[in-house]
């Protein structure tokens, strides 16, 4: 789309979003930021602001009968209950409203929302090995997506071919549509809380949500949607109201400047995921996920304890609520702490002796949170082995691609995040730089073995 094609794009979306009844402040206005890889942005127009903006000014206001929704959309009710879930709901409304073209209501603003995304449900496999060691991998989910969209969405549209304009359109063209909407939904989309006195909202944050975040109904909200997000930068926030929702700064902002809003501490391996994109603002919310497989795997090789003692201190956390799936490393000084306190309770259990783990069972208790030494030398193991999960370092030149660039800031900020934690468990007496060298090659012998 070439600038003109741009503007002219964004003025129908404009015109037709204030038809509706919205309204939007004379000093703000949408800016092509295509050059940066960002789209369209919110942001202030230097032609046009005249004078700055105040705090908890209003910016825009969107009457919720122009918010996308299964309710909004004139998709039957009756074929949007076929269906138990307000997400594949809304893809559904979405994909009808799409299929209608001209007749929707919605068209103008279709013409504005993204036909292609960065998120990684849209990389190959090529793309994705430069992900390697990140658990992000694993949360993508496409196998899955693909069977709950053929399974449950694709067998509707085509049994209600009177009401989807399919077209020429096949079940693999469908089921890409299908794909576009839900990513769509999941860049986009806001939780519709109820109204209440000055309630702020965050991005939806996941195509499958709790069950307690699973009873709010999504919604595509215009406008709202075109706000670019910035952790550092954040000066807006939208508020609900009885019959409209309203975006407001939450801080003086200067003529020129843009208008962000904030998809809370989510680290760059998840903005990639949902969002397509990294930013160095999200840099201090890197976590890396360390298995319990991975420390059930180390305990056993370096404490040498008899495997039925394991099982029976693993039971014990379990019960206890200390064990889970995964646990999420920190970068040094967040505010949550480097390490959860749960696996520090659940380290310091599995290295205490026979004798001091009985006499806890005995009353019902746990160890403290501070690491013992032991407990430091079995997560060192632990990390290291869980840094050898990555590639080795390269000096290969940057990368042509834009997602492969992407990928490498992903990867060495969560290499750097274990780096931090090995130090923060490395014997002070130590070396910090050579600590620092030891752990490539110690990640490097166990890459590949040597042999006996």
């Amino acid at each position: 789309m070439d600038i003109d094609d741009f503007q002219s794009t964004s003025d129908k979306f404009l015109t037709w979003l204030k038809s509706t009844g919205a309204t939007i402040s004379s000093k703000i206005q949408l800016a092509d930021l295509r050059d940066r890889a960002a789209g369209r942005g919110v942001g202030m127009a230097y032609q046009l602001a005249t004078e700055d903006l105040a705090e908890d000014e209003e910016l825009f206001s969107i009457p919720r009968t122009s918010i996308l929704t299964t309710e909004t959309s004139d998709l039957p009710t009756a074929i949007s209950q076929e269906l138990n879930d307000p997400w594949l709901s809304l893809i559904l409304a979405m994909v009808f409203e799409y299929l209608r073209g001209t007749e929707s209501p919605f068209q103008f603003y279709f013409d504005v929302l993204p036909e292609n995304f960065d998120t990684l449900m849209f990389w190959t496999e090529d793309e994705l090995q430069h992900l390697q060691g990140s658990a992000v991998v694993e949360k993508i989910g496409k196998e899955g997506a693909d069977t709950t969209f053929s399974e449950q969405l694709i067998p509707i549209i085509a049994k209600h071919t009177d009401i989807f304009k399919t077209g020429s359109r096949n079940n693999q063209d469908l089921l890409a549509l299908c794909h576009r909407m839900g990513s769509t939904i999941m860049a986009y989309a806001f939780d519709l809380e109820k109204p209440t006195s000055d309630q702020s909202t965050e991005n939806v944050e996941e195509w499958e949500e709790d069950e307690e975040q699973a009873i709010l109904p999504k919604g595509m909200i215009p406008l709202a949607d075109m706000l670019n997000a910035d952790a550092d930068l954040n000066n807006a926030k939208l508020f609900y109201e009885d019959d409209k929702v309203v975006m407001k700064t939450i801080k003086p902002v200067k003529a020129g400047e843009e208008l962000f809003n904030d998809f809370g501490p989510l680290p760059r391996a998840d903005l990639l995921r949902r969002y397509g994109y990294v930013t160095s603002n999200y840099a201090k919310y890197d976590v890396v996920e360390i298995s319990s497989d991975l420390i059930r795997d180390r305990a056993k090789e370096m404490l040498k304890v008899d495997e039925n003692d394991l099982y029976v201190k693993w039971q014990y956390a379990e019960e206890q609520g200390v064990l889970d799936g995964a646990y999420d490393i920190a970068r040094a000084g967040s505010e949550e702490g480097q390490f959860p306190e749960e696996l520090c309770v659940f380290l310091n259990l599995l290295v205490s002796t026979k004798a001091e783990f009985e006499k806890m069972a005995k009353k019902d208790k746990l160890p403290k949170a501070d690491l013992s030494n032991e407990a430091k030398k079995l997560l060192r193991t632990i990390l290291v082995h869980r840094y050898a999960e990555y590639p080795a370092e390269t000096t290969a030149s940057e990368p042509a691609s834009g997602r492969m660039q992407m990928a490498r800031q992903v990867i060495d900020g969560e290499k750097e995040v274990i780096r931090e934690a090995i130090e923060a468990v490395t014997d002070a007496n130590t070396n910090k730089k050579r600590t620092a060298d030891t752990v490539d090659e110690e990640a490097a012998a166990i890459r590949t073995p040597a042999k006996k």
